[in-house]
This record gives structure tokens, C-alpha cells and sequence, in this order.
């Protein structure tokens, strides 16, 4: 997190470069931007999207990196990554309902992955209520709650915003 904090421009820059090639493998229109909301109205269009699908928000606060997925001016989609020292906490990827189906989400999992590895991240975690079988799909594996790393349980998300039936998954990178 300390490079984000010092300079997320740089980082989005890091971000904006990789997607760039990624989009190209991926059938995504290359018109599609996935950039670090790092405004405040960027953030609240993240933030927004999250709310129209119920995914936690009550601890969004500046140290969380979120991602928007934008075809123009249009958010397509959004995830959010909490980065600890070796592990990474991804979080509430999420598509637009009426753009569902077209390998959006798939696109957001695999570009924020790979940033992470490029970071030195060799693990991500996720809670999920109701995404499961699209994690499953993506190489992640459930795991009971005490397997999580301490980073990760001390988390809002872990410790208090998603219930306690939330699956918890790992994917080592």
C-alpha cells in the first residue's frame, strides 16, 4: 500500500499498461478503460455500483484501491483490492446486470490478479455470498474461516461486514 499512497497515479499507470495487452486477449472491445478511481466522483460511481448489488461499502475509505471498468463515459464494472504484505484482499467485483454473461468480471479477476503478482503478491482471498461457482471457475478454493491469514481476518470485510456464511476462497498466484 505504500506505493499506492505515495503515488497512485503511477500505479494506475502500472494498472493502465497491463490492460491494455490483457484487453487484446480477452474479446473485451479495446475501447474498455479499467482505471484506479482515484476521484471523488470516480469513487462514488464505484461506490454506487457496489450499493445496486448489495456488496459492502461501510469501510470504503481512501486505502482501499477500487477499479472501474468504464466503456466511455459508462461504468461497466468495478472491484476493489486490499493489499497486505504478501497476500491481497479481493473485493466486490461486480458487473452491471445488463452486461453480465460477456466476460466482464472474468476480465476485472484476471487483470487485478495479475497486477498482484507483478506487486509480489503470491495469494488472494475473497468472501462471497452469492459468487462462488463464478470463483470456482476463476481457480479459487474454499477455505474455512481459521485458514485465512491474520491481515485478511482483521479485515471489516472478514471481521464484521460479510456474515459469518460467507464463503471464504484463496488463490495462490
Amino acid at each position: 500500500m505504500q506505493e499506492i499512497a505515495a503515488n497512485p497515479e503511477a500505479v494506475a499507470a502500472k494498472v493502465f499498461a497491463h490492460q491494455q495487452t490483457t484487453i487484446m486477449n480477452t474479446g473485451i472491445p479495446s475501447a474498455m478503460q479499467l482505471k484506479i478511481a482515484l476521484t471523488t466522483e470516480e469513487r462514488e460511481q464505484a461506490i454506487q455500483l457496489l450499493q445496486q448489488h448489495q456488496l459492502p461499502v461501510a469501510d470504503i475509505d481512501d486505502d482501499k484501491l477500487l477499479y472501474l471498468l468504464l466503456d466511455g463515459e459508462t461504468v461497466i464494472g468495478t472491484a476493489g483490492l486490499e493489499i497486505f504484505e504478501d497476500c491481497a484482499l479481493l473485493r466486490s467485483v461486480s458487473v452491471n446486470q445488463e452486461q453480465q454473461g460477456k466476460g466482464y468480471g472474468k476480465f476485472l479477476n484476471e487483470t487485478l490478479e495479475q497486477y498482484a503478482k507483478e506487486s509480489g503478491i503470491n495469494c488472494m482471498y475473497l468472501l462471497t455470498t452469492t459468487a462462488k461457482d463464478f470463483f470456482d471457475r476463476q481457480g479459487y478454493c474454499v477455505i474455512t474461516r481459521e485458514e485465512a491469514p491474520t491481515a485478511i481476518k482483521a479485515t471489516a470485510e472478514f471481521s464484521s461486514l460479510c456474515p459469518s456464511s460467507a464463503v471464504v476462497m484463496k488463490k495462490r498466484l
